[in-house]
């Protein structure tokens, strides 16, 4: 596994670069075997846990499950100190999905449930989990910066911002010497796509202008969905019929099919599977990239981790993608 360290005010991360994403815990994965999992993401070399207090929020009992689950499994491994903790909070509530929750008392609520869902005093990176472009960024990071110094978090980080906002963000964390953002969180994989593809105006994906940003810039990206809904793997499979509705929508193009060839002759040369492929694309990039994975099988977990170790190339990336 590989690790990169990142930086924050007095804290210091070193963290693996492939990220397990809990989406499906107590859902879809049972508390059993959503502890298997982690058991195996841990033993393997894998540092981070990725979590929100909003997933599966339209499931009966859901909000809050994924985080109550891996708080028994820490307190169960004694394995607090073995991990990184990543949660999320002021998502739109599962009630009026319209509406951001990023005013103070709402994202303090969050954090303040998320902790004891975890059964810890901190969390070493906390999402905003949307933005709200209506609000100033000073108000937003007055407030995080206070979390910080109450050290109910270590990292400020924001999931679906924009490049802009977030630049403007820490531009005035800068001159008014509070804490900056740390990290950002969005939608990036080796197979292109859109928010409008998506069908969420309120995410943001990798286009060219903001990669151009985060290589000049500097910031780290914790992608999502680096695996596009596993469109390597299942068109080079089955092809499209072995896509659902979803991955047809968001990633079906001549330009990712174009990629898929690429990426089956890139991981037979090299002996990756396709899934391992667009990870290393993720993890290996000049941009400081983690890939969450969020996997609905152990088998699926052992595939996504195979490639952890493996570097691709710059140039060999920039034949991937097509450039």
């Amino acid at each position: 596994m590989r690790y990169a360290s990142i930086t924050s005010g007095d804290f210091t991360l070193d963290m693996s670069k492939i990220v397990l994403g809990t989406m499906i815990f107590g859902t879809r994965l049972t508390e059993k075997e959503s502890f298997e999992m982690l058991d195996y993401y841990v033993a393997h070399g894998g540092n981070c846990i990725d979590t929100a207090r909003a997933y599966v929020n339209d499931y009966p009992g859901g909000e809050g499950l994924s985080e109550t689950i891996i708080g028994r499994w820490l307190k169960s491994r004694g394995a607090r100190e073995k991990v990184i903790l990543s949660t999320k909070g002021g998502h739109p509530s599962a009630y009026d999905k319209k509406t951001i929750r990023l005013a103070k008392e709402e994202v303090a609520a969050d954090l303040e449930e998320s902790l004891r869902n975890l059964g810890v005093d901190c969390v070493d990176i906390y999402w905003l989990h949307r933005d709200d472009p209506s609000r100033d960024v000073s108000y937003i990071i007055d407030y995080l910066d206070e979390f910080v110094k109450e050290g109910k978090i270590k990292f400020p980080a924001v999931s679906n911002w924009s490049a802009k906002r977030i630049a403007e963000a820490n531009a005035y964390a800068a001159k008014a010497g509070k804490t900056p953002i740390a990290m950002s969180q969005i939608q990036w994989s080796l197979a292109s796509t859109t928010k409008e593809q998506y069908g969420d105006p309120t995410m943001e994906t990798m286009t060219r202008e903001e990669y151009h940003w985060y290589r000049e810039s500097g910031m780290p990206v914790m992608a999502y969905c680096p695996q596009a809904k596993g469109f390597f793997s299942k068109y080079l499979t089955l092809g499209e019929e072995g896509l659902n509705e979803k991955a047809r929508k968001r990633f079906l193009s001549p330009e990712n099919v174009a990629r898929a060839q690429r990426v089956k002759a890139f991981g037979e040369k090299n002996g990756l599977s396709p899934a391992a492929v667009a990870l290393s694309f993720i993890t290996s990039n000049p941009v400081e990239g983690f890939a969450i994975v969020g996997c609905s099988s152990l088998d699926q977990l052992k595939d996504s981790m195979s490639g952890g170790d493996f570097v691709i190339a710059p140039e060999e990336e920039r034949a991937l993608y097509g450039d």
